[in-house]
């Protein structure tokens, strides 16, 4: 734009301003060819400017005109050049150069009479919005204020006649004639005199009748013309040429100054477009080109004004989804596109994929691959500051497990530039990641770089081909309910292709009943108008000169834009729709146009314009078809090296030419899925097969013996479209290819589409390959029976294993498929024959399983176990040898034997801990020897008597935590935490601190393969013990319904019973369940066993006691306290706490028998179990243990009525309590130390006390 300093202060009359401009022309042409073409589109912006604020005033004028309306015209007097000022800049009188006079110079325009002024601006929110590319530009959007503005009570323009209003058209024309070309149209005497009759009296050149059309039932005006020289002839656009010869020959086109307004104001707001003729450049083929606008976005604005709201809502800290249906080239793109530009300049991050018709499975990988993209957005888009702040939140959340994340989106390690990251020593772990746990981790990854200033957007753009995993893990991103909140889809999808059942409805359906809101909305085709606007841009035309046209177009095409573009373009290639150079615009005949017959599938057009194009164009379309929207260079690069496909890149080159494919940075793409989708229909559909199959051969030919990584799956695809016409000597080596495009996809972590190679891998194998392919088909088999199972099909991955159990020819070689059977027993619950095959396993290891073992065979060996370790230090532990490869698959074993044990054989856990420590003293530490030493230590501490022994067990605990950092293994964390931090930790560290790590143990264990079962006990006993230490239970509450619900979409029917029993208690607690309680399952699975009942019985009587106890029904907490105690399985943890609750419940007044009166329980023997309990715990943790001792010695000193002891173990229990921020044992002291002032009438201590009980329990 020109320099926003120049002030508009000069007045100029119209007359002199036209020749000023008259002489600027003149210099113009003493230029350069192209700095004169420049200068005149600048002079032809400044007449169209003073034109516009002409007509302007001309319009009000009428408004304000009194007296009887003539037949004639309302503006013979007004409508003169003499009667104009032009308002300019000083630069317009003082520079010598005229020929720099900038293009927007004008910035008014005044009329003498009637006085009105009329000033031109650009309105600041044009200004505001415009970026650099179109400030570089000429054109803009102007707005005119007229003052004095017109009187509110006075008429419009419509109270004129017909006649009146085509004569004002006529003299303003003749003005704007006079205006662009410095003479008056019609010369009025041969003297030179270019200056046209007097406005008093009607122009001698024109007579004027008024004539009545029956048809039409009004009258009009005909003017007599008399011939003049037309502005085309004169050097001026077609588009100015053709407006001053309609308003002077007083066509039908514009009926008013306010249709002739419109018109200026367009050729202002787009000269590219309306007011310059087209260049030579847009001639392509000998024939001029149409004008389409290429992103612009037509008719939408209350779709734009809806998407937008969305995201704003998104950005204010909800997540949100966006659905957008329509057909095929409705424009559903583009409407997404018009927010992106927001969405980035808003800060956020966008994400952008195409979901590939050719993509069978639908695999994860396109969400994936977005999110990986996200990591380099990052890196971009963060300050060196924000970058650090990421970097640090990521090492600490996936500290344990960062491999994980990288596994599944690589460029993760770029945002930890020049700086330690952390480790990825086991990121080709064996372990097989399902959806859930994909889901999990990206939950955990978005809740770190998404936020209120970096929202993150994702767009799918055609999700009717997307599959069920990958809008399952949408799903569950969008519904985290303990993510940021700063995540908003964006999903577009041919909804006349979607049929009911489609997967796309089950994620909405997912998505209401989460409570995450999603807006669905329908684009359907343009109306008129808008068509008209399109049509009329992409042939440069004014809209009513398109509008015959564009209604033929609107009942063909039904306004769909594509549809409606290449209807256009197909017109042009048939010679109906084509530009005249004679009259400099385009032109048609309309009842032909009317009468071409065409499909009502765009399809038909686009394919009927690729049939006439050469032959190599033509296979080149057909060719990269086959690998979907876009085709990767190296694709491109095989093909070309093939003595068939040499000139390759010349055909794509032509095919570019034709518009129908554009360049990208990693290869090429369709401009359009339908434009792919008519070049794919070049193919007959019976030769498609065989297509397909022959590309894919010459694929594999030319890349033989290099690295197929970056191609595999496009060379796979193509063969397996003709998996049928493979030839039998060439079904082996194909199915290795099959096998090879599995084994990548499982490192992706996208099992479905796994599965659907390794099936193929799987058909392709010969009967006989065990004999005559053994290796190969031992993998084969394996790796489809792990993607099997994991995608759910275990009947299938069953048969596999058990072929591989009767096939393989050592138990070496069937030891990984013995592995995944004994899991899938395990998962499936058939835990008896699952701890058989095991110890049948081992038995093939030369290692001996015993049946059971007496109670003193058990203790000689656990204290066998005990001396050995004690002798360990932590530092002999670190600088210990790795076991040998022998010894590992044993180990592995027997940590699988062990965690069945758990349930089916507890009493067979410390035989299978001690062999496990035995064996990694003996031959040498790995992972599992890790869990070997805690899994010991944790059963220790359920036997431990004495607290010296207990100190012993609890360091050989926490010496194979630092083991476990030697080993970096993401796979035992959530077993380690689950028994060190579960069952050991809580007697010598504070009870926040093994919160804290069962939380990461939790986190871990759901990201990281089949460690998902450690993980919910993780949260089985994080839950327990953040309610013993005195967390927030509002806050509790959602974070045990967060774990159910990631139990529930686990399908984790064994832990839900435990975790909806501690539920149960913190909803009675807050509220008695008033309004917090929620019906979860809570009843047990079928399958269980007697081990099973008997566990969560004790969890249910446990938590029974509890609730009784802290609602004050004493005699109910002491009913369940005395069950519990006699239980057998009672854990350690467990039976102290239920120690501490029954002895303060013990000094409670209780009903008797008959349900009168009270009577107090006998509070010594209970006292004297619990205070000796607590003070041994209390040696080795006095955080954890101390208040509870100091509480019930205030209890018992105050039932002794020794009152100034008990006033000192009260406050000690208090300070106790605080230190440790156990905050509900803090308000439980305060409220007994109250109830013990009352008993002794101090009525204002006691209700202290209580007031300051109520403030803790708030909290």
């Amino acid at each position: 734009m020109a320099d926003e300093a120049c002030v508009h202060n000069i007045n100029v009359p119209l007359q002199k301003w036209i020749q000023e401009e008259a002489k600027r022309e003149a210099l113009q042409k003493t230029q350069r060819w192209d700095e004169t073409i420049q200068l005149e589109k600048q002079s032809s912006l400044r007449k169209t400017t003073v034109a516009y604020g002409i007509v302007e005033l001309l319009r009000h004028a009428r408004i304000v005109s009194n007296g009887p309306q003539p037949s004639t015209s309302i503006l013979a007097g007004e409508c003169n050049v003499d009667n104009f000022v032009v308002l300019t800049s000083s630069q317009f009188q003082t520079a010598g150069d005229f020929s720099q006079l900038p293009w927007d110079d004008v910035g008014g325009v005044n009329m003498v009479s009637p006085s009105l002024s009329a000033q031109i601006i650009e309105p600041s929110f044009v200004i505001d919005s415009v970026d650099d590319n179109i400030q570089n530009r000429m054109g803009r959007y102007l707005e005119v204020y007229i003052s004095p503005p017109p009187p509110t009570d006075a008429g419009d323009t419509g109270s004129a006649s017909l006649a009146s209003d085509f004569n004002d058209c006529h003299l303003f024309g003749v003005l704007l004639y006079e205006l662009y070309s410095g003479m008056a149209p019609f010369p009025s005497n041969p003297s030179g005199n270019n200056r046209g009759s007097s406005p008093e009296e009607e122009p001698p050149r024109k007579r004027s009748t008024v004539r009545y059309d029956k048809k039409k039932g009004k009258s009009y005006s005909t003017l007599q013309k008399k011939p003049y020289t037309p502005l085309k002839e004169l050097g001026f656009s077609s588009s100015i040429s053709t407006l001053v010869q309609n308003l002077i020959d007083g066509h039908d086109e514009y009926p008013s100054l306010d249709s002739v307004s419109s018109d200026i104001h367009l050729l202002l707001g787009d000269p590219d477009c309306f007011l310059f003729d087209l260049d030579s450049y847009n001639v392509q083929g000998g024939s001029m080109q149409l004008q389409i606008k290429k992103g612009k976005l037509y008719g939408r604005e209350k779709e734009v004004s809806s998407i937008t709201e969305a995201f704003c809502r998104v950005s204010s800290g909800k997540n949100e989804a966006f659905f957008l249906g329509g057909y095929s080239g409705s424009g559903k793109t583009m409407l997404v596109q018009s927010l992106i530009a927001r969405v980035d300049v808003a800060g956020g991050y966008v994400l952008t994929q195409k979901v590939e018709q050719m993509s069978k499975e639908s695999p994860l990988l396109d969400v994936l691959s977005a999110f990986n993209e996200l990591c380099i957005l990052i890196r971009c888009k963060s300050s060196p500051r924000e970058l650090l702040v990421i970097s640090n939140k990521l090492m600490n959340d996936f500290e344990s497990d960062f491999s994980v994340l990288a596994r599944l989106l690589p460029n993760i390690n770029t945002l930890f530039h020049q700086r330690a990251k952390p480790t990825t020593e086991d990121a080709s772990t064996e372990q097989m990641m399902n959806l859930h746990n994909v889901s999990y981790t990206l939950q955990r990854f978005m809740r770190i770089v998404s936020s209120r200033d970096r929202p993150v957007m994702l767009f799918f753009d055609d999700l009717q081909w997307a599959g069920k995993s990958s809008l399952e893990l949408i799903q569950a991103l969008l519904s985290d309910t303990r993510g940021s909140g700063y995540f908003f889809f964006v999903g577009s999808y041919r909804d006349n292709e979607v049929k009911q059942g489609h997967a796309i409805f089950d994620l909405i359906s997912g998505l209401d009943s989460s409570g995450v809101k999603s807006t669905k909305l329908h684009l359907c085709g343009l109306n008129q108008h808008d068509l008209n606007l399109l049509i009329s841009e992409s042939l440069c035309m004014f809209p009513r000169l398109c509008k015959p046209l564009s209604d033929i177009v609107f009942e063909k095409t039904e306004g769909n834009p594509m549809f409606a573009i290449e209807f256009l373009r197909s017109l042009v290639n048939c010679r109906l729709l084509k530009f005249s150079l004679r009259e400099g615009r385009w032109i048609w005949d309309e009842s032909k146009v009317r009468s071409e017959n065409i499909t009502d599938n765009v399809l038909y057009l686009l394919s009927a314009k690729m049939t006439s194009l050469p032959e190599n164009t033509q296979l080149a379309l057909k060719v990269i078809s086959c690998f979907g929207i876009i085709t990767d260079t190296n694709v491109i690069c095989y093909l070309s090296s093939t003595s068939e496909y040499s000139d390759f890149s010349v055909w794509l080159s032509q095919a570019i030419n034709e518009g129908c494919i554009q360049k990208i940075e990693n290869g090429f793409k369709f401009v359009h899925d339908k434009v792919r989708e008519a070049a794919y229909s070049l193919i007959p559909d019976d030769k498609k097969a065989q297509f397909h199959h022959n590309l894919g051969m010459l694929l594999y030919s030319a890349s033989k013996g290099q690295d197929l990584s970056g191609a595999i799956f496009q060379v796979a695809d193509q063969i397996n479209h003709g998996i049928s016409l493979i030839q039998p000597e060439m079904r082996v080596e194909f199915a290795g290819l099959n096998f090879s495009a599995g084994s990548r996809a499982i490192n992706f972590s996208d099992n479905k589409t796994a599965y659907s190679y390794l099936k193929n891998a799987f058909a392709l194998l010969p009967r006989n390959s065990w004999s005559s392919h053994y290796e190969l088909s031992l993998r084969v088999f394996l790796l489809y029976a792990k993607s099997a199972y994991s995608c759910g099909k275990v009947k299938k991955a069953y048969k596999a294993l058990k072929t591989i159990l009767q096939k393989g020819r050592c138990v070496n070689d069937k030891l990984d498929a013995y592995l995944l059977h004994v899991t899938i027993l395990h998962a499936c619950e058939e835990r008896a024959e699952a701890y058989t095959t095991c110890c049948e396993v081992l038995s093939q290891l030369n290692e001996t399983v015993p049946d059971s073992t007496d109670n003193g065979t058990m203790a000689e060996i656990v204290k066998r176990t005990g001396d050995m370790l004690s002798n360990i230090s932590e530092v002999d532990l670190m600088d210990m040898k790795e076991t040998d490869s022998a010894i590992y698959p044993i180990l592995k074993f027997y940590n699988l034997l062990n965690c069945i044990a758990f349930w089916e054989k507890p009493e067979m856990m410390p035989f299978i801990g001690c062999r496990m420590i035995y064996l990694t003293l003996e031959r040498g530490v790995c992972q599992y020897s890790v869990f070997s030493l805690t899994h010991y230590a944790a059963i220790l501490c359920h036997q431990c008597t004495h607290v010296l022994n207990l100190q012993e067990v609890c360091r050989v605990g926490k010496a194979a935590l630092s083991l476990l950092k030697r080993f970096g293994s993401s796979e035992m964390v959530p077993r380690v935490y689950f028994c060190y931090y579960g069952f050991v930790a809580q007697y010598t560290e504070p009870l926040q601190l093994c919160t804290d790590n069962l939380r990461k143990g939790f986190e871990v264990g759901i990201s990281s393969g089949d460690s998902a079962i450690y993980a919910f006990y993780n949260s089985i006993h994080l839950i327990r013990l953040a309610f013993h230490c005195g967390e927030n239970l509002p806050s509790l509450l959602k974070e045990t319904d967060y774990h159910l619900e990631v139990m529930t979409r686990f399908r984790n029917k064994l832990s839900m019973p435990y975790l909806t029993s501690y539920r149960e208690t913190i909803s009675m607690i807050i509220d008695k369940g008033g309004s917090t309680s929620q019906k979860y399952n809570s009843d047990l699975p079928e399958a269980s066993n007697l081990v099973y009942a008997q566990r969560h019985t004790e969890v249910l009587q446990v938590n029974k006691m509890l609730q009784s106890f802290w609602l004050g029904y004493s005699t109910r907490c002491h009913h369940y306290a005395k069950k519990v105690l006699q239980m057998d399985l009672l854990g350690r943890h467990n039976k102290l706490m239920i120690l501490f609750y029954a002895a303060l419940n013990s000094f409670r007044g209780i009903k008797n028998n008959n349900g009168n009166g009270s009577q107090f329980i006998k509070a010594k023997p209970l006292y004297k179990d619990a205070i000796s309990a607590l003070r041994t715990a209390a040696e080795l943790s006095s955080h954890n243990f101390s208040s509870k001792v100091y509480l019930l010695e205030a209890e018992m000193n105050s039932f002794e009525k020794k009152y100034d002891e008990a006033r000192s173990s009260y406050a000690a229990a208090i300070t106790s309590s605080c230190s440790s921020r156990y905050v509900h044992e803090q308000g439980l002291a305060y409220e007994l130390a109250g109830l013990h002032y009352a008993k002794f009438g101090e009525a204002q201590t006691a209700l202290d006390f209580f007031r300051e009980a109520k403030q803790c329990y708030l909290k």
